[in-house]
């Protein structure tokens, strides 16, 4: 609260809202076997796919494994992200249902967990 005015001090706002997050998350959940920030950009329908594989491992504690893919044209490239364990996808999942707490809308359910979780045990084998 500002002492001089009696009103309370904006928070600041977070630099991705909480949706586009979770659309990216999202994304990255369904894509086990590989997504770049450029698929981000172009199938999540945001204007930018930059650190949302980093924000993830940051948070959360564990590496995505990275390769290096040329660009077509020869000059420099960029990186697809991979995981392939079970325990990623769910804690991918985790920070998905936590975003949708903040935004106020109800947790997956077992089945739409159970759904989200289809690419990586199917690459699993599972």
């Amino acid at each position: 609260m500002n002492a001089e005015r009696g009103t309370k001090a904006a928070s600041p706002t977070p630099k991705k809202p909480q949706s586009k997050t979770e659309r990216a998350n999202l994304y990255i959940l369904a894509h086990p076997s590989g997504a770049t920030e450029l698929d981000i950009l172009r199938n999540a329908g945001l204007s930018s796919g930059r650190n949302y594989f980093t924000d993830l491992e940051r948070e959360f504690g564990f590496k995505f494994m990275r390769e290096k893919i040329t660009n077509s044209d020869g000059i420099g490239g960029h990186l697809k992200y991979s995981y392939s364990s079970l325990d990623i996808a769910e804690t991918i999942l985790k920070a998905i249902n936590k975003s949708r707490i903040n935004r106020k809308l109800a947790e997956f359910t077992p089945e739409q967990k159970a759904e989200l979780l289809k690419p990586i045990k199917h690459l699993l084998g599972n």
